[in-house]
C-alpha cells in the first residue's frame, strides 16, 4: 500500500486518473499538477493506474445514472489492491495543497449558486423548501450552503428527471459510499425525491412533473449500456463510454477528437439532448457555425427546455447575421429559464446591435438584476446610459 506525505512524494512515478467533473480546476490543470509532483496522467483507467480521483462538482453518475466508465473499471482492478480511489478534497489534502482542499469545501450564497449553476432561484428555493438542501450557516439572515450539497441535488432532480429511475440511483450511491466517505447525504436526498411531490411528482407511470408543473417523460431504465461499436483494440464501446471520451477530450482541448467521440456516442445510444448540445459547442469551437446551429436545434427538438440549448443557438444565429431568429432563441431560453442572465445579456446586446435601443433597455436592466458587478456588468451599463439617452 502506498504510503501518503505531506511533500507529494507518494505521486512520484504513479499515473493518476479523474472522473467527474473537478470543482477547483480543470481536467488539463489537473493533469499538470501530476506532473509537476512526478506523476503521469492518464486518460482512461487500466492496470497501471495507482490513484484515480473523483471530481466533487455533482456526482460521477452518468447521463443513464450509473457509475462513470472509469469507476467501473477501477471496480474491476480492486482484486489487485488498486487503483486507490480518492475524492477531490484528499487528494489535495494529501498533497499539502490545503487552499485547493478550501475551495471544494467553500460554501455559496444562493445568489452565487443561482450564476455558477445556472439554476433558478425559484428551483432551489423549492429544493430548501423540500430540505433537499439546508444552508450550513447563516449570516444576517443570508444562508450560506456547500456547494457539493447542491450540485448533488441537481445531478439527482436532472437524472431522475430525464426518466431515470431511483432503484437504479441508490445502487449507484451505494456503490460510491463504499468507496467514499460523506455520500450519506446523497442517499437521503434522494429518498425525498422519491417522496416529496415538491421536487418531482410521479402523475402516471410515464410521467413526471416538476413543481413549476412542467411535464416530464420517464423513457425507462437503460443502464446496463450494452449497445456499442467497436474501438481499435477490438473492445466494445457504448454510448456511455463514448460520452466520456468526448467530455475528457473536450476539457482537454482536444476538440476534433470530442467531436468524434460525441458521434460516436450519438451513433450507438441514439438521439440526445445532452449530447447534440456538447457536439454543438464544439463544432462552434472548431468554427463549424453552421454545423453548430443543427446540433443546438437538435437538442432543444428532443428537449425544449434546454435554455442553454437555446441560448448558444442564439450566440451561432447571431454571428451568423440571423439576428432575427437569434431573437426568438434567446427569448426562449428566457422563457424556459427567466433567470439566465447570460441570455438577458445576449438578447440586450442583439436589439442594440440592431439599433433598437427601447427593446434592449428592460433586458440590460434585468441582466444587471443578476450580475451587477464585473466588466459586463460595466458594459452594460454604458449600453443602459444609450439606451436611456
Amino acid at each position: 500500500m502506498t504510503q501518503f506525505g505531506m511533500d507529494g512524494s507518494w505521486l512520484r512515478g504513479q499515473h493518476v486518473a479523474f472522473t467527474g467533473r473537478l470543482a477547483t480546476m480543470t481536467r488539463t490543470e489537473a493533469a499538470a499538477l501530476v506532473a509537476s509532483f512526478g506523476g503521469q496522467f492518464t486518460p482512461s483507467v487500466h492496470r497501471q493506474t495507482a490513484f484515480l480521483v473523483v471530481g466533487q462538482e455533482g456526482l460521477p453518475l452518468t447521463k443513464r445514472g450509473g457509475l462513470t466508465n472509469k469507476l467501473r473499471k477501477a471496480r474491476r482492478l480492486r482484486a489487485t489492491g488498486k487503483p486507490i480511489i480518492l475524492p477531490e478534497h484528499e487528494f489535495f489534502e494529501r498533497l499539502g495543497l490545503g487552499e485547493r482542499s478550501d475551495e471544494v469545501h467553500r460554501l455559496y450564497s444562493m445568489a452565487q449558486l443561482c450564476r455558477l449553476l445556472r439554476v433558478s432561484r425559484d428551483r432551489l428555493r423549492a429544493w430548501l423548501r423540500a430540505g433537499l438542501i439546508q444552508p450550513i450557516e447563516t449570516t444576517l439572515g443570508v444562508g450560506f450552503f456547500d456547494f457539493q450539497q447542491v450540485t448533488s441535488v441537481k445531478t439527482l432532480c436532472d437524472l431522475t428527471a430525464a426518466g431515470v429511475k431511483a432503484p437504479q440511483l441508490r445502487r449507484s450511491l451505494e456503490q460510491l459510499g463504499r468507496w467514499l466517505p460523506g455520500l450519506q447525504q446523497p442517499v437521503a436526498q434522494l429518498g425525498i425525491i422519491e417522496r416529496n411531490g415538491q421536487v418531482l411528482i410521479r402523475l402516471d407511470e410515464d410521467r413526471l412533473a416538476e413543481p413549476s408543473g412542467q411535464l416530464q417523460l420517464d423513457f425507462g431504465e437503460d443502464v446496463n449500456g450494452s449497445a456499442g461499436i467497436l474501438n481499435s483494440q477490438g473492445e466494445v464501446r457504448g454510448a456511455e463510454d463514448w460520452w466520456e471520451t468526448g467530455c475528457d477530450a473536450e476539457e482537454a482541448g482536444r476538440l476534433r477528437e470530442a467531436a468524434r467521440a460525441y458521434r460516436q456516442a450519438l451513433y450507438v445510444g441514439g438521439p440526445d439532448a445532452k449530447l447534440s448540445f456538447n457536439l454543438g459547442n464544439v463544432l462552434y469551437a472548431l468554427g463549424q457555425r453552421g454545423q453548430a446551429a443543427e446540433r443546438f436545434r437538435q437538442a432543444v427538438e428532443l428537449d425544449h427546455d434546454f435554455a442553454e440549448a437555446w441560448n448558444n443557438l442564439g450566440n451561432v444565429l447571431a454571428e451568423m447575421d440571423q439576428r432575427a431568429d437569434a431573437l426568438e432563441a434567446y427569448a426562449q431560453a428566457l422563457a424556459v429559464q427567466p433567470l439566465y442572465a447570460n441570455a438577458c445579456y445576449n438578447l440586450a446586446d442583439t436589439f442594440d446591435e440592431l439599433g433598437r435601443f427601447a427593446e434592449a433597455r428592460p433586458h440590460w436592466q434585468a441582466y444587471l438584476r443578476l450580475e451587477p458587478t464585473g466588466a459586463w456588468a460595466d458594459y452594460a451599463r454604458r449600453r443602459l446610459a444609450k439606451a436611456n439617452a
